[in-house]
């Protein structure tokens, strides 16, 4: 059946392209949890605004009567200009204006006006970020106010006191503003408290909402709502303006915040008048932005980008360089939810160049978040990941720091998230893990709960992926609490809760219920505004009706969705959509049609730069032409699979997902590639695509596989199929003649090429020792294919008509007859895959000594060693040495070493359990064995030997003995372990990471795979690819666990024989089997054939 449509996803501002799963529509409702953190949803954001972006935080006050006769009418002048200057937001004319008045106050010796002049100063140096220097001119005059004269009257010591008031009242602004709430807090409750003794009511106001402030820090809306209208009540009884534009200011955002949508807009556009009447133009403009940020909760964009920049205009005429780059990021913002991304870059850029030459590290490092996440909607993995890395940096040396901002903090977690979900959309799954956890672990160790369920829910998508189900369970539990503050966040819980359910259950099965939730989905996005998860929704819905069988309706809404991103000039959308009504007409048998629109994607694959697209493309085009061009059909497989080759030796890791084709996954493009070139005799071409397969299938199972040399260089193709390639690429099909004449001229030049030019041996092949040969069986629907490779031979091929489900059944009861150890019941089936898999091959086989092996699908579970030609078994013929890829082999000769031998035992009484599983009590004489045997070994046994002690010895030891249990199961590589004596467990995915550098052999002597249902047996050679990857030269594993005893007698002769420095090692496992089928007890093959040599064993 044809795979599921891709469409594109819009996740924390970025389109996740060919993903359709439980995480495409988590992923865009997850759209609101970063649009509401840049609108003011978020506390992060709207804190930002509230202490860090709006300067005017203290409204002015009319000037303090000094009592002193001596004020000069200079004085008089100077302050009334300062304070209006300050209500202006001229911070930096009122700054100068201040300064005089400490002068004039200091050369009369007036001690309470310099205090007083001090606190002005501290003031306007608070609203500048300028808090070093506000603290120290504050705590000057805090010293003297808290000296004044014994000799002083009355009113004189009132006045002192209500200055200490408003002293107090600043000092606590700039702990605020550097984020220390436990210092600020109780200065602003002495200020309050001196404020309402000495009956200063108009300061009273400006005080009760600063404390307001610090509550919205704490979360504690509620409470903070209670402070802002007492302090605005009091601040319109006593004609404070400045301060009443301020308190309607905190008033907005916080109902922002509680997502009261109107009552938040009416106080935001008071807020704006009230600094319009002052002259404020910098006020008018943040109350401008925030309406803005309040109209981008109902999703009306247009309106927030024409709020947005009419507050830069008025930013610029005021010349403030660091509101106007906030400013400037708000404009980028509300076009990157216009999805006119260049419009978003343009004025991201403008704000980059302010934040630069203001040397604003935080601001710069915000701004480089913002612009990766433009870049991930572009569809600029590479780009976005670099840009998500520099703004990582900025922050976590920001965070570095002593008293460190809690607002850092949370804008490096939020980078973090923005990372994790990119690493979650590209499957590396171990990187996606580590950034979400770091950014939950920030958000939980500064408090931040919305912070902590945004990204919680982030790592719900990602352990969905991982069938993490138990995880998933708890997050879904703890969201009510996280979001509990905050009823977008709790809609947004809501909903995934409910998602996560309907696609967990039976419903999502069934087409018709998925439809209903889609529409649904689609009708929300249409009522937000956000094109681009519209269309993503529109092709959602086309890819349920496809699956209903209904083409019409499915290419209609593909259409639609193609309509939007062509609106919005979104060139990648344009592309993954032609992909997508491509795969519905293939569906339909509309072949025509279905190349037209893969021809379209393929051109704009191109264009924007889409490597994975394009060698889609590519593959799907190969598959439309197999059946009647099959040279053609190779020559468009052949780029395909080279494509993918390429991005791989760049280690552009592809998701599992993005590798889904026409038909199958890319794996299969690989089988079918081999398949058509066995058709045209082309074997050596074949040997290299079914050796490309293996390397692809474990990408497929680990997601992790790195390319190298060999594999970057694919398959050569012939100049005539290149040429054929871009002719047939770019043409517009109005017949068949095109494909006719292409396919001929392939044939005709191949016809000119010499066989022995045709099955050139590659110069990595050429390599391979005599006496040796690689043996690569392929299972198809009907048939086997057998190639095999001598050196200085012609390759060779061999057919064998047989069925796939033959070939399961024969594995099965192989299978089924070793378990069976009084009876030689495996011998049928033994000598059956005998017959199909080395028979056919026989004669060719007469010189050989050694068999490179690389078994497909299920005959990964077939040890070939124990195949039986009605005489004897196979091993007693050759020895056996399994295959990951040849490509990913160096079997370049080392020089033999000393053996230096680590020997770790499970361990545990007989018949009791142990960590969940059957003690090993034999494993306890096996490690001694061999240290017997083999001098300079280390042995721990049972707790001593744990992943930490084996990971150290590891990294001195070139041969490491495990007799331990071990599990290699089907599905995912989380589902297969190793476990240690003390209980420590490390995963298949875990193993690359394990310090073997120095390791020749390392050996499983208790482990078995296909412990559950069998799958394609991709799990053995994960385990040997992945401590391949590790640094190990080699690999023995047993497919099942053998008995203690019979494998205690392998062992001790396997060692005997490999102290011996001329003893390769598959002839040492070689010899070592011989002599247990010679022995008195363990002859049957259950004893001696589940040990297997994988990788280099020469």
């Amino acid at each position: 059946m044809l795979q599921k449509i891709s469409i594109q996803v819009f996740m924390q501002g970025k389109l996740i392209r060919d993903r359709l799963s439980i995480t495409a529509i988590v992923g865009m409702l997850l759209i609101g949890g970063e649009m509401f953190g840049e609108v003011g949803i978020n506390p992060v954001y709207a804190l930002k605004v509230l202490d860090s972006d709006q300067h005017q935080l203290i409204a002015a006050e009319p000037s303090m009567e000094t009592s002193a006769d001596n004020t000069s009418k200079s004085i008089d002048l100077l302050i009334p200009k300062a304070e209006k200057l300050f209500d202006q937001g001229r911070f930096q004319e009122s700054l100068k204006q201040y300064q005089q008045v400490l002068n004039l106050y200091r050369q009369q010796s007036d001690r309470l006006g310099e205090s007083i002049a001090l606190t002005g100063l501290g003031m306007v140096q608070v609203s500048l970020r300028q808090e070093t220097q506000a603290i120290a001119n504050l705590q000057q005059a805090l010293t003297i106010l808290q000296s004044p004269s014994s000799s002083l009257a009355t009113t004189d010591k009132l006045r002192y006191r209500q200055a200490e008031g408003e002293t107090r009242y600043q000092l606590g602004r700039a702990y605020l503003n550097l984020e220390q709430y436990a210092k600020a807090l109780p200065l602003l409750e002495q200020s309050l408290a001196i404020r309402k003794e000495v009956g200063d009511r108009y300061r009273e106001g400006k005080t009760l909402a600063t404390i307001g402030v610090i509550y919205v820090k704490k979360y504690e809306f509620p409470k903070s709502v209670a402070y802002f209208e007492d302090g605005l009540k009091l601040s319109r009884a006593e004609g404070n303006r400045a301060a009443e534009g301020q308190i309607l200011f905190y008033l907005a955002s916080i109902y922002s915040l509680l997502g009261q949508k109107d009552q938040a807009l009416a106080l935001a556009q008071q807020s704006y008048a009230a600094y319009q009447a002052l002259g404020n133009p910098l006020g008018q403009a943040n109350a401008l932005n925030l309406e803005g940020n309040i109209f981008s909760l109902s999703f009306e964009y247009k309106k927030v980008v024409q709020l947005n920049l009419k507050a830069l205009e008025l930013v610029r005429q005021a010349g403030d360089r660091p509101l106007e780059a906030e400013i400037l990021n708000a404009v980028a913002t509300s076009y990157r939810n216009l999805s006119e991304y260049p419009q978003a870059i343009e004025f991201y850029g403008q704000a980059q160049k302010v934040y630069q030459e203001l040397g604003d590290r935080a601001g710069e490092g915000r701004n480089l978040k913002n612009i990766a996440e433009v870049r991930l909607a572009q569809s600029q993995n590479r780009e976005a990941l670099a840009l998500y890395e520099q703004a990582k940096d900025i922050y976590q040396s920001l965070t570095n720091v002593p008293n460190v901002k809690p607002s850092d903090r949370q804008t490096l977690a939020s980078i973090l998230i923005g990372e994790g979900s990119l690493y979650t959309a590209l499957s590396q799954f171990p990187k996606a893990l580590s950034a979400l956890q770091d950014a939950r672990s920030i958000y939980q160790a500064i408090g931040d709960t919305q912070g902590e369920g945004v990204a919680s829910m982030y790592l719900a998508t990602l352990y969905i992926q991982l069938g993490e189900t138990a995880k998933i369970d708890e997050i879904l539990k703890r969201l009510p609490a996280l979001t509990k503050n905050s009823p977008q966040l709790q809609e947004m819980a809501k909903e995934l809760v409910a998602q996560f359910n309907a696609l967990s259950s039976s419903a999502s099965r069934n087409p018709q219920a998925r439809l209903q939730s889609a529409l649904s989905l689609l009708e929300f996005f249409k009522q937000s505004g956000n094109r681009t998860s519209e269309a993503a929704m529109l092709a959602q819905v086309g890819y349920i009706y496809s699956e209903l069988k209904q083409t019409a309706q499915a290419i209609a809404y593909q259409k639609q969705a193609l309509d939007i991103y062509r609106a919005i000039g979104d060139r990648a959308g344009i592309g993954n959509t032609f992909y997508n009504i491509g795969l519905i007409y293939a569906l339909s048998q509309q072949s025509d049609k279905a190349f037209m629109a893969f021809q379209e994607a393929l051109s704009l694959a191109r264009e924007v730069g889409n490597r994975n697209q394009e060698s889609k493309m590519f593959g799907n085009i190969g598959s439309l032409l197999q059946n009647q061009y099959p040279e053609l059909a190779i020559a468009f497989y052949k780029q395909s699979v080279n494509g993918i080759e390429a991005i791989r030796k760049e280690l552009r890791v592809l998701s599992l997902d993005e590798q889904k084709s026409y038909q199958k996954t890319i794996a299969y493009n690989y089988r079918i590639l081999a398949d058509l070139l066995l058709q045209q005799g082309r074997v050596m071409e074949a040997l290299q695509v079914l050796d490309l397969l293996k390397v692809q299938e474990l990408q497929d199972y680990l997601q992790n596989v790195k390319g190298n040399e060999r594999t970057a260089q694919g398959i050569y193709v012939f100049p005539e199929e290149a040429a054929q390639i871009q002719a047939i690429a770019k043409q517009r099909l109005t017949s068949l003649q095109p494909f006719i004449d292409s396919n001929q001229k392939i044939v005709n030049q191949l016809s000119q090429i010499p066989p022995t030019e045709l099955n050139r041996v590659p110069a990595y092949l050429q390599n391979l020792p005599q006496d040796h040969a690689l043996l690569y069986p392929l299972i198809l629907g009907d048939r086997l294919e057998l190639i095999l490779f001598i050196p200085n031979k012609p390759p060779i091929h061999r057919s064998v008509k047989i069925k796939e489900a033959e070939i399961i059944q024969l594995v099965q009861a192989f299978k089924a007859g070793l378990r069976d150890t009084t009876s030689l019941d495996v011998i049928e089936p033994a000598t059956k895959l005998y017959n199909i898999l080395i028979k056919p091959i026989e004669a060719e086989l007469a010189q050989t000594k050694t068999i490179f092996y690389a078994p497909d699908g299920q005959l990964r579970y077939v040890p070939i060693a124990a195949l039986y030609d009605g005489k004897q078994w196979l091993v007693e013929k050759y020895s056996i040495n399994n295959l990951i890829a040849y490509s990913l082999s160096d079997f370049t000769p080392k020089p033999p070493k000393p053996l230096q031998t680590f020997a770790g035992a499970f361990g545990g009484a007989p018949n009791t359990t142990k960590f969940g599983q059957v003690g090993l009590p034999a494993t306890v004489d096996e490690v001694q064995a061999i240290s017997s045997a083999l001098p300079n070994t280390v042995k721990l046994v049972a707790n001593d030997f744990s992943r930490k002690a084996t990971e150290a010895q590891m990294q001195t030891k070139n041969l490491i003995h495990l007799a331990t249990h071990a599990e290699f199961n089907a599905g995912k590589p989380e589902n297969s372990f190793l476990i240690f004596g003390n209980g420590d467990r490390i995963l298949l995915n875990e193993m690359k990471d394990l310090p073997m550098s120095n390791v020749d052999l390392i050996v499983l002597s208790a482990c078995q795979t296909g412990v559950g249902n069998l799958g394609n047996g991709i799990e053995i050679l994960g385990f040997g690819y992945q401590v391949q990857r590790a640094g190990a030269k080699a690999a023995i594993a047993s497919l099942w666990q053998v008995s203690d005893e019979g494998t205690q007698a392998l062992m001790q002769s396997f060692y005997s024989n490999i102290k011996q420095s001329d003893q390769s090692k598959a002839n040492s496992l070689r010899q070592a089997q011989l002599a247990t089928i010679r022995s008195k007890d363990f002859s049957h093959p259950y004893f001696w054939s589940a040990f297997i040599l994988i990788s280099n064993g020469l």
